[in-house]
């Protein structure tokens, strides 16, 4: 029930957040928990863990989310290991793809906390689009932005969480393929936003009834089961309009936190290094979680994080994006600054594609990027600025 609670809150906050235009999406930690000490709402450690993503600290991201809901304390039982032990793994990209060609649609969740997950369903659409999947559906983009397919790259007004660079790049690949983008989230809370999202989303069918489409959304909207708060969640809702059972791909609630007693028991017992989607020994079918407020098809179990030169092993996309070091000598600010690159060719209003805090000249950690040229923007805590243009090869 505190769970249940705790996504009730997540899912009205995550629509109100367009309002929330005070502050600048990256800051210096600094100026952050100042913010942070003064605010009164009691959900400000969720709003924290929302700014520390943009800002690209993922650990203190997950600290914040857990500093809101620590109380979800979850041990391992015998049970637990007995459930385990009747499922084996498979690499979670390859079980996705092989059964992706027999869907219409495919809907995979994020936290709204957590750029891993957008790093993870970024990593699924080159595949999908050789499958056929010609759209991308995101509760984060906001219907406004009816520029975005022309201009190739979101801006700080295309949705609050798209300022988020790992989201903002989950959208630049999505167009670089050929996918149309499109946001679908809806006006009103409850069941009257979970009719609203599916209304959109079958819009895209009465126009292109054959579309094959990938619906990337927050928590519990991924729930095809009945509803304690709703009724029907959108994916439920989706099934219901258009007679299209969707393949549902749960990535939220198995990926770890900020600590491992907050991890759910299947991920704690899990040691892979690799995302994987655990099939029954016996049945084959894949496991879905062992909750009664969530039903989907199969969950992605992701390993913990490693980190490399302070940032996060998953920022590196199997090698796919590359380390680039600023020389210190060519830093001309105070510190802590904050560095964010943006994609040369891209506007002043662009979303960065890679932000991280230095903390001294001997916290010089790695922007993490695809090769190619950048403007590369410096703050200090005074508001002083310096530019960089830089090459990563």
């Amino acid at each position: 029930m505190k769970l249940l609670l705790a996504l009730i809150v997540v899912f009205l906050l995550s629509f109100s957040v367009k309002a929330q235009t005070d502050q600048p999406p990256y800051r210096l930690s600094a100026e952050l928990q100042r913010q942070i000490e003064q605010d009164t709402v009691p959900w400000k450690m969720q709003k924290a863990a929302w700014a520390y993503s943009f800002m690209g600290d993922y650990p203190k991201a997950l600290e914040a989310w857990a500093t809101q809901y620590g109380n979800m304390n979850r041990k391992v039982t015998a049970q637990d290991s007995a459930t385990f032990a009747a499922y084996t793994p498979r690499n979670a990209t390859e079980y996705i793809l092989q059964q992706a060609p027999q869907e219409q649609i495919l809907i995979i969740n994020e936290a709204h906390h957590n750029p891993l997950h957008r790093t993870f369903t970024q990593s699924l659409l080159e595949d999908l689009h050789k499958q056929g999947y010609r759209y991308l559906g995101l509760e984060g983009l906001y219907q406004q932005d009816s520029l975005i397919n022309q201009r190739k790259y979101p801006v700080q007004e295309s949705g609050y969480y798209a300022k988020e660079p790992q989201f903002g790049n989950l959208i630049r690949e999505a167009m670089r393929l050929g996918f149309t983008v499109f946001g679908y989230d809806a006006e009103g809370n409850g069941k009257v936003r979970e009719i609203g999202q599916a209304r959109n989303i079958q819009k895209v069918l009465q126009r292109d009834p054959k579309a094959k489409i990938i619906l990337h959304c927050g928590f519990d909207h991924i729930n095809e089961g009945p509803s304690q708060a709703w009724e029907k969640a959108m994916a439920g809702r989706l099934k219901e309009f258009t007679g299209i059972d969707p393949f549902t791909i749960d990535q939220e609630a198995y990926t770890e936190t900020s600590d491992n007693r907050f991890d759910q028991p299947f991920f704690q017992l899990s040691r892979l290094d690799y995302p994987a989607v655990y099939v029954h020994k016996d049945t084959g079918k894949p496991f879905a979680g062992s909750g009664q407020y969530r039903t989907v098809d199969a969950v992605v179990v992701h390993p913990r994080t490693t980190y490399v030169s302070g940032r996060p092993n998953w920022l590196w996309f199997g090698g796919k994006r590359k380390s680039y070091q600023i020389p210190p000598a060519k830093i001309k600010l105070g510190f802590p600054c904050l560095v964010m690159a943006y994609k040369a060719g891209e506007n002043e209003l662009a979303v960065p594609m890679d932000v991280v805090e230095f903390n001294s000249a001997q916290d010089i950690k790695p922007l993490v990027l695809p090769k190619g040229s950048y403007r590369v923007k410096l703050k200090d805590s005074t508001g002083k600025e310096q530019e960089l243009q830089v090459r990563v090869k």
